[in-house]
């Protein structure tokens, strides 16, 4: 966009029109400077349009070779992606971030809510890129669309803060908002192929793919714009007058239907440059846009896991040896996924359809890479978190010891100032700005005093002094372990964290073990069937100088580890083993081990030599 149109031998520049045509112009040097093949291989020096006409179109690469040069117009290619189309991307890791950070996945309806709202949002970049880069011009309407499409971005954002699909709300202001940005997005993209069939309205074979694309587009939009009317309006309570206006919350699942049309619009679109070649992805940089984007996510990913070690450098605690290689392993985790990825990139073309297939795949892939490094960044603070509260239960069990082994003589003062030094001393001492423990706190003064009253005036034959004195101790433990969670940002659903007054102990760990389970089967899941894709993306973009066995091989393991990854979930069917897997300090280093062995088998010399297919 913009400068990017400009070659740097010192041509003048021109005045940025209104519109520009897509197509190819005589001469015309292609982006950045770099002369693009997709120029005719024996065009003239003076670069006459005449001369054009009369080239031989076999001898132009990225020129549909089955139609005449009337009925199949030759676009205009960018060498690399445009600095308009980098901008538009750090919208979407923005978003991508910002939603990270705003919303725990702890239970199925957050995991479900994540995934949902990624949908959209990959879906969205997913279609302004398909534009992009087989048809984008730089013009004053461009840069306008362009600034709609970075306002829908930050629409997102904002949608993000409040997204709880599924849940109980008060007002759906918000997810009729948002189906108007979604509706705005596919109107202007529906004017900017409108745009593109204008300029190539000579050209017989476009007419139809092309508006086949806007008429899906416009379909998308219209579909988007009429739920906006279909959510919930505020309901009243029967049981209050009117005038009150209290109102109350509803549950819909009318924002599936989003899910449906994205991926229905995007699947119609991919079909027709796969079946109408004319306007397909031959010659475009689509690979380096995808693979740019599965950098970005993986530099998201070093994000998240930085924010997590920051955490813990936060609340002051030692890095101990287990720590140090949790963090070592969520490093190389992500510089193996870069391996396995980059490894196998292809530039070259490998196929029309493979080609869309190929980038496609990469919706499931980035999704994948999203959970199992957000999940990676869990599981650090977790350890963190267990090896903190199993420290602080040893410490209690000293004091608690004390009083039973009549160290403290009875006196009651002593054994609760102790009490209370030792939920500080390794708990609310450590609580690090941002964190609000003053619940907890009360929490934990309060029941200091009801222990006191139940054990100062406890003859030893008082039934129930001696239950509020353990329902009181209890408290404490309850109070204070919640802060130490919290403080390292493992925290329970808000169902279950407004009954955690009710629950001992066991419960309570009960609860966050529930929550750390289902990250470490997203984490394992994730992961295998991030390997399985690559796998698939590795087949798709094979060349044919390398279709050997030992090529087949390699991909064969990858997919064999990624079943098996997936398959390490079945531990969940013993609990006992299942529960001495999420204390222990194997979790991530298993994942990286497994990650190890696919990078050292797609370079490891085979004994054996094949001949390619």
């Amino acid at each position: 966009m913009g400068h990017e149109e400009h070659g740097h031998g010192g041509h003048e520049e021109k005045p940025l029109g209104l519109f520009a045509s897509p197509l190819n112009k005589p001469g015309h040097d292609h982006g950045q400077g770099h002369p693009q093949e997709n120029h005719y291989a024996n065009h003239s020096d003076d670069g006459s349009l005449e001369h054009q006409k009369t080239a031989d179109p076999n001898n132009v690469p990225f020129q549909n070779q089955d139609c005449s040069l009337h009925e199949s117009p030759a676009f205009h290619r960018h060498a690399e992606a445009t600095t308009a189309e980098l901008f538009y991307d750090l919208f979407f890791v923005a978003n991508l971030t910002t939603f990270t950070a705003n919303l725990a996945i702890n239970d199925r309806d957050s995991l479900s809510a994540y995934v949902g709202f990624f949908c959209l949002l990959w879906l969205t970049w997913y279609q302004v890129s398909l534009y992009d880069v087989r048809f984008s011009a730089d013009s004053l309407f461009e840069r306008c669309a362009k600034a709609i499409h970075f306002g829908v971005m930050v629409g997102f954002a904002v949608i993000g803060a409040s997204w709880k699909p599924g849940q109980d709300i008060y007002d759906f202001k918000t997810y009729k908002a948002f189906g108007l940005i979604l509706m705005v997005s596919r109107l202007t993209l529906a004017a900017q192929y409108g745009v593109t069939l204008f300029y190539t309205r000579k050209y017989k074979k476009t007419m139809f793919p092309l508006g086949l694309v806007i008429a899906f587009t416009l379909l998308a939009a219209i579909l988007y714009g009429s739920l906006i009317a279909v959510f919930p309006t505020l309901k009243l309570d029967p049981e209050y007058p009117a005038e009150y206006g209290v109102v109350l919350p509803e549950k819909t699942n009318i924002y599936i239907a989003w899910y449906v049309i994205g991926i229905s619009e995007t699947i119609l679109t991919v079909l027709v440059s796969c079946f109408m070649r004319v306007i397909s992805f031959k010659g475009t940089h689509m690979v380096q846009r995808m693979s740019l984007l599965t950098l970005i996510i993986l530099g998201e990913g070093i994000i998240v896991i930085c924010k997590g070690i920051s955490l813990i450098v936060k609340n002051e605690y030692l890095f101990t040896g287990p720590i140090i290689g949790q963090i070592i392993a969520s490093v190389l985790i992500i510089y193996f996924l870069y391996m396995l990825y980059f490894d196998r990139i292809q530039e070259e073309h490998f196929g029309t359809i493979k080609q869309q297939l190929w980038s496609f795949l990469h919706f499931p892939l980035h999704l994948t890479l999203v959970l199992v490094l957000q999940g990676v960044s869990v599981l650090i603070l977790w350890l963190q978190a267990i090896r903190s509260f199993f420290n602080f239960g040893d410490a209690i069990v000293l004091v608690i010891g004390d009083w039973s082994n009549g160290v403290y003589n009875g006196d009651v003062d002593a054994y609760l100032i102790d009490l209370n030094a030792t939920c500080y001393n390794y708990v609310f001492d450590f609580i690090p700005k941002g964190v609000d423990a003053s619940k907890e706190k009360e929490a934990l003064a309060t029941n200091l005093v009801k222990l006191y009253d139940n054990i100062s005036f406890n003859d030893g034959t008082n039934a129930t002094a001696a239950e509020n004195a353990e329902a009181a101790f209890y408290g404490i433990l309850t109070s204070t372990s919640k802060s130490l969670f919290d403080s390292l940002y493992i925290s329970l659903p808000k169902k279950v964290a407004d009954k955690v007054k009710t629950y001992n102990i066991d419960q309570l760990t009960g609860k966050y073990v529930d929550v750390v389970e289902l990250v470490f089967l997203y984490v394992y899941v994730a992961g295998g069937i991030t390997l399985l894709i690559m796998t698939a993306l590795g087949f798709f973009s094979l060349p044919a100088s390398q279709r050997k066995v030992s090529s087949y091989i390699r991909l064969g393991f990858n997919a064999a580890v990624g079943i098996g990854m997936c398959l390490v979930s079945i531990i969940k069917t013993n609990e006992v083993h299942e529960q001495n897997y999420l204390i222990s300090a194997w979790m991530i280093p298993t994942l990286c081990i497994l990650l190890f062995l696919c990078v050292v088998a797609n370079h490891i010399r085979l004994p054996f030599k094949s001949k390619a297919h």
